[in-house]
């Protein structure tokens, strides 16, 4: 049983997380094989992949009936883990199909957090199934975490490279083009989510998912700046104390601890210590009222990080077509959460529909600007 290789189910191998595990698992593929493999509608990796593992079943999520396919791919495929890196709300239902088949997830997709909430982990619990964050700061975090007592915890805490625009005065704000917001510093990633570092939008989806994944509450967790993006996440004790984990900003590292990869060997080069110079400070929250505005919906929960989500893939979206400015982007995702008559809810279908309303109304706000 030891010589066995752990069976993945691989979603959203084209984009930029999925591309990097296809790349670690083929590097790994004595440990590692692919049974089954999802895009959008891209083939180039089927076809990377049907050559080391031709038995892999494959689809597309994104062309007609792909949303069956990628279930029945799911549920029938035998498997010992399915890496989620699907990007967006889309990532929800794959990640509790996954589930209810009773199937372990490596969950690069935060959304599935952000928006199943206590739902994802009562499916998980129920189907003795365990969610594996792959974000690389909720990874450092789930590692950090298991020597320490609970009750030491005085707070978690996630750092942030501060994007593109950390340094640029906020009156320059509304000179930003789509260009300018997609060259991050640090990570080489999607459109969508390289935008979300831009607002720190992403940091805020990251807060409210640490939440969910770790049982802390809002204020509980910390944010920092840290433009080297070399310290993942720190542990601060209540005994003054803190833990962290550094290391150079490559997903492969989180990929591969969330796949089971054995610790004694390389999975990214080591830090050289002597050339660093390690800055950390507090977020400017004026500059980007997204942060903030995460830590709200999270506290008051309900809806509102699912509505949250939804606004900010609609402006987002908007942005990218320059349809609203960057500025924008973070007054149509207020104005969403602020106008939104928020409940609670306990199903995928209530989800579903908040997720719906959220949408036709951040679109309708977007069409006003």
């Amino acid at each position: 049983m030891t010589n066995e290789k752990k069976r993945i189910i691989l979603l959203g191998a084209s984009g930029s997380v999925g591309s990097t595990a296809l790349n670690a698992i083929i590097e790994h593929q004595d440990k590692f094989e692919i049974v089954g493999a999802s895009t959008h509608t891209s083939s180039y990796p089927f076809e990377i992949i049907k050559k080391i593992w031709p038995n892999a079943k494959v689809c597309y999520s994104g062309l007609e009936g792909g949303e069956a396919a990628l279930f029945e791919l799911i549920e029938e495929t035998e498997t010992d883990l399915v890496l989620n890196a699907i990007a967006g709300s889309p990532g929800l239902k794959a990640t509790l199909a996954a589930l209810r088949s009773g199937t372990d997830v490596a969950l690069a997709n935060k959304e599935s957090v952000v928006m199943g909430g206590e739902l994802l982990f009562k499916v998980a619990r129920e189907n003795n199934a365990t969610i594996i964050p792959v974000d690389s700061e909720h990874s450092a975090l789930n590692e950090l975490l298991k020597p320490i007592k609970r009750e030491a915890v005085a707070s978690i805490i996630l750092t942030a490279s501060g994007g593109p625009f950390r340094t640029l005065p906020k009156e320059d704000f509304a000179k930003i083009t789509v260009a300018m917001a997609l060259k991050h510093p640090t990570w080489k990633m999607g459109p969508k989510i390289t935008i979300d570092s831009a607002t720190l939008a992403n940091k805020g989806l990251e807060v409210i998912e640490a939440t969910y994944l770790f049982g802390f509450k809002p204020d509980q967790i910390e944010v920092v700046i840290h433009p080297q993006s070399l310290v993942d996440a720190l542990v601060r004790l209540k005994n003054g104390a803190l833990f962290g984990q550094l290391s150079s900003p490559n997903m492969r590292l989180p990929i591969l601890t969330a796949l089971g990869a054995n610790l004694t060997e390389p999975a990214i080069a080591s830090l050289n210590f002597t050339p660093l110079n390690l800055t950390f400070e507090a977020p400017n929250y004026d500059k980007f009222p997204l942060l903030k505005l995460a830590y709200q919906c999270a506290q008051e929960g309900q809806s509102r990080p699912i509505i949250y989500n939804s606004a900010n893939e609609v402006a987002v979206e908007a942005f990218l077509k320059e349809k609203i400015s960057f500025v924008e982007i973070a007054e149509v995702v207020e104005a969403t959460v602020a106008s939104f008559n928020h409940y609670p809810y306990t199903t995928v279908d209530e989800i579903d529909l908040i997720d719906r309303e959220g949408r036709l109304l951040a679109s309708s706000i977007c069409r006003e600007l």
